[in-house]
């Protein structure tokens, strides 16, 4: 497996953050060329530069070490008396209407948050499950049963204000795309994974991911541009920290 290098992070980064090499310097108080330079590991991140990064909620150890997510704070981070008092309550799920033990007793599947899924640009998912990062699912919203589903941490705004950064959602796995068209799903492109809505687009053979903020563009994509598009599968349950 490759290891990203500190460059690699910031071009990470930038890409969730949906900006331009030029937008991205503006932002942070740098010169396009030190953008260039810290990218390719020719020049270490300036303390300015990480400074500012800071005050986004980004997360220093990440971009320096590769260590813990890239996004601050997430639950698991803080104190473990502040870890153990946050719930986390469903937005949106389809939940089966007779539950077979009743109203005493609700069965429930415990799901790893597998990695972050970026809600902007495609990008890598790096598996990064422990014990601290579950979320507890009731099974009437899972039918098809837990090996059918994985759960992911948002990392990202594309899908504000219904889907917001450090959501869960738990997917449901499929490849059939006639399936997934109109729906949120998870989709890898070109080895990154990113949470979109999904239109088919017969007329030019094209798949658009869209996304739910209007500050960001959809992505068109065809046979042409990528030979890697894969389905994982359609958001079965949101949740948000209550």
């Amino acid at each position: 497996m490759n290891i990203m290098t500190i460059g690699d992070r910031i071009q990470t980064l930038m890409k969730s953050m949906n900006m331009k090499q030029w937008e991205f310097a503006e932002k942070f108080g740098v010169s396009k060329n030190s953008v260039i330079r810290y990218k390719t590991n020719n020049r270490l991140p300036d303390p300015d530069f990480l400074l500012k990064l800071a005050e986004e909620k980004v997360n220093i150890n990440w971009v320096l070490k590769g260590e813990g997510p890239m996004m601050i704070p997430g639950p698991w981070e803080q104190d473990t008396a502040i870890r153990r008092n946050q719930r986390y309550q469903i937005v949106s799920g389809r939940q089966l209407l007779i539950d077979e033990y009743g109203d005493t007793y609700i069965r429930s599947t415990v799901f790893p948050i597998l990695a972050e899924i970026s809600a902007g640009a495609p990008m890598e998912a790096v598996d990064d499950r422990d014990s601290r990062k579950q979320i507890e699912i009731p099974d009437s919203y899972i039918p098809s049963g837990a090996s059918n589903y994985m759960a992911f941490q948002v990392n990202g705004d594309s899908m504000a204000p219904q889907i917001k950064n450090a959501d869960i959602v738990l997917i449901h796995k499929t490849i059939d795309w006639d399936n997934a068209n109109g729906k949120i799903c998870a989709v890898r492109v070109d080895g990154g994974i990113t949470l979109k809505r999904v239109k088919l687009d017969h007329k030019r053979a094209a798949l658009v991911l869209e996304p739910l903020n209007l500050d960001f563009k959809p992505l068109i994509l065809d046979g042409d541009q990528t030979s890697d598009i894969f389905l994982i599968g359609t958001l079965a349950v949101h949740l948000q920290l209550c």
